[in-house]
Formats: structure tokens, sequence, C-alpha cells
């Protein structure tokens, strides 16, 4: 399978992504510059008013805008744009090219990810030139309510500073209630038959027979390049955010990077299953972290995210000693069933359209068809995920898993979740296994897929600002981990 070239940047490998097969671009609402165009969109033309009579009987025109003087005029224009809602006039703005291939639907959920996550706007701070893939550059500081984000704009400056590229550029930022003097992190790996994983294992300071968690990725289709053990995405570091939060509270953490980061050729597309990618790794770290000295072996957790949370009562089916397992966004559905409704979510998202992804979400639905009804072999891509995949996701029940477990179980789910549905996934979750014992369940208001705050419509684009994994679920986890 060839590696796509991708146009847009996404804020992070989502559970199921919004990309397409291999033929199809990955429709996200941030942008760099590039000199051939790999993606097309029909551009949103600028509405012409009514024409409308006036006092004055000779014609007048409407004078040009000037162009801007340099990169930082040139954002701060198209800033005031969004900021205002003229997504229109904002794609204006770009490079004739490029415009053939954004959307004012692509600028408003860019902005709506920004306002998500910090609030009202409030104006430019401060601005800072540099230079991008050899095109004039600004970081624009903005200021919101809840804090600061950088925007960065890139610009032609042979083309009067048209914008010919946009992105999210924050910087990561330690949250505050992580304690660095309460633990020591070292540096290690998982080692597999087939993989050496970097990882980081975090030890509270003094700590003796502490429990311990081993943390399971979502997932990340193989074109994409993998997760790594800190789930970067632009300025946010969720998994290293619990880390260090748990650690600063008496739990050990054993992170690594995914296998499709660390070894991404260590698997063909038909040897791309649920137990190669999901369930035989974490069982692997998890006893690599019992045997960590200050680690009692007979309190070690599994927190599984995204279809890491599907997989964790297979990983607990396999490993009967697990104290627990923690199953944070973890669909309870069928992995195509969630994964349609994410794109929906995404192509009806705002007030412009997004002529594109309504037209990829229209072809998605046929393929989707064609995954329930297993017209494929395990090693065609479809909807960038090989077919040993989805055979194997639909092939197992976690549901049923989990009902026939004893493994203490803790679900969590974010109420702003697009793509793990609250209705249809923590409902089902609770309904189905409301008689378990040893099951806990919290939903938690304002949190997103990711368990970080926002506020208003869940967008793709938030996952690559600067924003901490929630404070409350660090503490709640820390909580259950202990009482074990």
């Amino acid at each position: 399978m060839r590696r796509r070239k991708f146009l847009y940047v996404a804020g992070m490998a989502a559970l199921a992504g919004c990309s397409g097969d291999s033929d199809d671009e990955t429709p996200t609402a941030t942008v760099t510059p590039t000199e051939t165009a790999t993606a097309t969109a029909t551009p949103t033309a600028t509405p012409t008013p009514e024409p409308t009579e006036t006092a004055t009987p000779e014609p007048t025109e409407t004078p040009t805008p000037e162009e801007p003087a340099d990169a930082v005029e040139a954002g701060e224009r198209v800033v005031d744009d969004m900021a205002s809602g003229a997504f229109t006039q904002a794609l204006d703005r770009f490079r004739s090219d490029v415009q053939r291939q954004l959307s004012t639907g692509q600028l408003e959920h860019l902005w709506l990810g920004y306002t998500a996550v910090g609030g009202g706007f409030q104006g430019v701070v401060e601005s800072e030139e540099t230079v991008q893939s050899g095109f004039d550059a600004v970081d624009l500081t903005l200021g919101f309510e809840r804090g600061n984000h950088i925007l960065r704009v890139i610009t032609d400056s042979d083309d009067g500073y048209s914008l010919v590229g946009m992105q999210v550029n924050d910087s990561y930022e330690s949250p505050d209630y992580v304690d660095t003097a309460a633990f020591t992190a070292r540096e290690t790996q998982v080692e597999s038959e087939d993989c050496l994983m970097d990882a980081t294992v975090t030890v509270p300071e003094d700590g003796n027979d502490v429990p311990g968690v081993v943390l399971v990725h979502g997932s990340d289709p193989p074109a994409v390049g993998g997760a790594d053990k800190d789930l970067t995405a632009g300025g946010s570091k969720i998994f290293k955010d619990l880390a260090e939060g748990l650690a600063s509270r008496g739990v050990a953490v054993l992170r690594y990077d995914r296998r499709s980061h660390a070894c991404p050729n260590s698997l063909s597309a038909a040897e791309w299953t649920l137990d190669n990618i999901t369930v035989n790794d974490p069982l692997v770290a998890a006893e690599q972290l019992r045997n960590i000295e200050e680690v009692d072996s007979e309190k070690v957790i599994v927190a599984g995210h995204s279809l890491g949370g599907l997989a964790a009562p297979r990983i607990a089916e396999r490993d009967e000693s697990l104290a627990g397992i923690a199953m944070l966004a973890g669909p309870a559905r069928n992995f195509y069933e969630i994964f349609i409704e994410q794109f929906e979510h995404l192509a009806t998202l705002g007030e412009y359209e997004w002529e594109r992804m309504a037209n990829i979400y229209e072809r998605w639905q046929s393929r989707i068809d064609r995954i329930r009804e297993g017209d494929y072999s395990d090693g065609d891509i479809v909807l960038d995920y090989p077919g040993a995949l989805w055979r194997t996701v639909d092939e197992y029940d976690q549901v049923g898993t989990a009902k026939e477990i004893e493994t203490p179980m803790f679900v969590l789910q974010g109420e702003r979740d697009y793509q793990v549905s609250p209705e249809e996934d923590f409902d089902r979750w609770q309904e189905e296994l409301a008689d378990r014992p040893n099951t806990s369940f919290e939903l938690y208001e304002g949190l997103g897929h990711t368990f970080q705050y926002g506020e208003g419509p869940a967008t793709q684009s938030e996952y690559a600002l600067s924003n901490p994994l929630d404070e409350t679920v660090v503490e709640d986890l820390a909580s259950w981990a202990t009482s074990l």
C-alpha cells in the first residue's frame, strides 16, 4: 500500500480517523503549504449582494483592500475574519491555487477547535515571524478566556502575502496537577517477539508495593505512522499527562510507543489483527511492569483508550492475574458502526458546508456496507484499515467477554465524545454490565474523546491544542487503582 501524501494535518490519530481509502486525502481542518496540489475541493464562492438603489446617482467602485504589509498583518487579518465568522472572506485571503483545496467549512472547523478549548476570543497577544518550507510565516499568540494558543499562518510574499497554509502550533505544557518531585521517570523498552518499543516507566518516589498501570493506545491506520508513548498530538500529550498525574498520586505507570510507531513494517496488512496490534503487546508490558521492584505484582492494571478500551476485556481474558482493567472511551459496538458516525458528525458540524467532506461521507457509507457484509480479504485496505482488523474486531464480542471475566472494571466516558457515543456505547456498557460485580462507571461532563475539556460541539482540530487531560480523570483512576 502506498503511503499517501497528506495535505491536511490532523490533530491526532483518531479511533477511526477521518481519512479515506488510499485514493482519498485526509479532510481535516488545518493546512500546510504544498507545491503540488494533492486534494481537490470545490471552493466556496463569495456571495454577491443583490443590487440596491442609493441616493447617489453616480456609480461608485468598491475600493480594493490594500495588500498586507507583511506576514503578521496577513495573519491578523485572517484571524479577524475567523473571529467575526467571516469564513468566506478568510478563504479569499489564501492563494488562488490553495483556495481550490480548501473550503469555508474547513476554516470554520479550525476556529471551532480553538474556541472549544479556549473559550471566547479576546485578541492577538503577540506575534513572532519565522520561516517554514521557504515561505514567510508568523506564529500568532491568540488570547482566549481560558488561555493562549498559537496559530501559525504561512504566506507567500511573492503573491502579496496571500496565505498558503495555516496550522495549530501549540507547545506542550505539563499540567499543574503533575508533581515532578513525587516520581522518577525511567526510560526503558518493551520487547515483543518482533518489535522493540521505546517506553517510559514512572515510579512514585519512596514507592513500595504500589499499584501499576499499563497504558494501551487506540487505533491508527497503518499509513498514518502510529502513536508514540505520550500520545502526542501537537501541543497535547494525554498519555504523558495521565502517567505523570498517576505517578504523582502513588501509582506507577508504564507507557510505550505503539507498534505502528516503533516498528511500522513489522506486520503486513494481512497480519494487522486486533491481537497483533492491541492485545499481545500490552500482555508483554504488563508482565514487565510486574517485575519492577517498587510495583506490587498482584496490583497491575491495564488502562486502554478507545480501541485499547475495546480490547481491554480480551487482555484480561488472556492475563487472569490483572488486578483490573480501565476502559477509557471504549466502544461497546462494532468498530464499523461508530466509524461512519464519526464522519457524519464532522460532515455536518458548523454552519458552513464542507462539500468534499460530505461527498466522501456519501462514498464511505457504501464502503461500510462492504465491511458489514464481509466483502474483503485480510490484505485489503478498506477505509484505511486492513481487512484483517475489520474481521478480527467483528469476530470479537467485547461486551460478552467483559461479562465472562471476573476482573474488576472501570468504564470512563467523556460527555462531548463524538467518536465513541455516550448514548450508544457508554449507556450500553452500563445496561449490559449492570449486574456485573466490581464494575464502576463514570461519565465526565465537558470532556471529549481524549478526556480533555472543551465547550460546544467537539472537533477534530481541538486535539492538537495544548490542553491537559482532565485532573478529575486522573484522580478517579488513582483512587480506583489504589482501592483494588
